[in-house]
């Protein structure tokens, strides 16, 4: 079994919860890049809704995939208390739904490199470009792997709200561009539980290449949410392709500097 197909519950949202202040930011960053509303937008590893029930607000006609029923039932809860309409769909990444159907993709917070196989990746990557139309655009938001090597600690350990407490132990296989984080969990009562998960993180250049195969263009690239110029020293990887038929150019990248 796939560490993802155990780690996405109520422990991860309780680990891995993010400010209103930091998915606001990410949700700005998609209203300026995304086509105006009612765009259709297919919200890929969409977990809990933190994005899909915003842009639904916001006028898109939102789909939210995901293969975690936990977060899938938290997303369907949060989606009727906002008073939004969404579609939820419970599938795997490499599992798209109704091929060139959408005006635009997101795929957000490195929900993107779960299997050790480049081969499966670039699999679920063929998903999200099959189901945007001619025209359509994908926007991936993740870590950024020259930020990750350079910042490296192999130990780390956090407190959450709760007062439970987090440790952390990390390796990164610099070959196969493997991060493997194990935790170690202990509760105020005591109660501890282990759990691990790794993601290949992609340079820029591999992820350029990767788009292209499936039939996607990449036209800006920023290095965080705030779009900023991509460099080495991003914080984030944000990158924004087009798919576009063979052969045809719109015109030069934006938000890019090479280093």
């Amino acid at each position: 079994m796939d560490w993802w197909q155990e780690f996405f519950d109520e422990s991860y949202l309780k680990r891995y919860a993010r400010e209103p202040e930091m998915t606001a930011a990410e949700v700005a960053m998609l209203c300026e890049l995304l086509p105006a509303p009612p765009a259709s937008v297919l919200d890929v590893a969409c977990g809990q809704g933190r994005h899909s029930i915003p842009l639904a607000a916001a006028g898109y006609a939102v789909t939210g995939l995901d293969a975690s029923p936990y977060l899938l039932s938290v997303a369907r809860k949060a989606a009727a208390a906002a008073g939004v309409t969404i579609e939820f769909i419970e599938a795997d990444i490499c599992e798209g739904p109704a091929t060139e159907r959408f005006d635009a993709a997101i795929n957000m917070f490195t929900a993107f490199g779960y299997f050790e196989d480049d081969a499966q990746n670039q699999r679920a990557l063929n998903a999200m470009a099959s189901a945007l139309k001619p025209g359509g655009y994908l926007i991936m938001e993740m870590a950024h792997r020259d930020r990750v090597v350079a910042n490296f600690r192999e130990t780390d350990w956090y407190e959450l709200d709760d007062g439970t407490i987090v440790w952390e132990r990390r390796h990164f296989d610099a070959v196969r561009g493997l991060n493997t984080v194990v935790e170690r969990w202990r509760t105020p009562d005591g109660v501890e539980d282990e759990r691990y998960h790794h993601v290949r993180l992609y340079t820029a250049t591999e992820l350029d290449r990767m788009l292209r195969v499936v039939g996607l263009t990449p036209t800006a690239w920023f290095g965080d949410t705030a779009l900023h110029t991509f460099t080495h020293e991003a914080p984030r990887l944000v990158v924004m392709a087009e798919k576009r038929e063979i052969g045809v150019n719109h015109g030069l990248q934006r938000g890019f500097e090479s280093s």
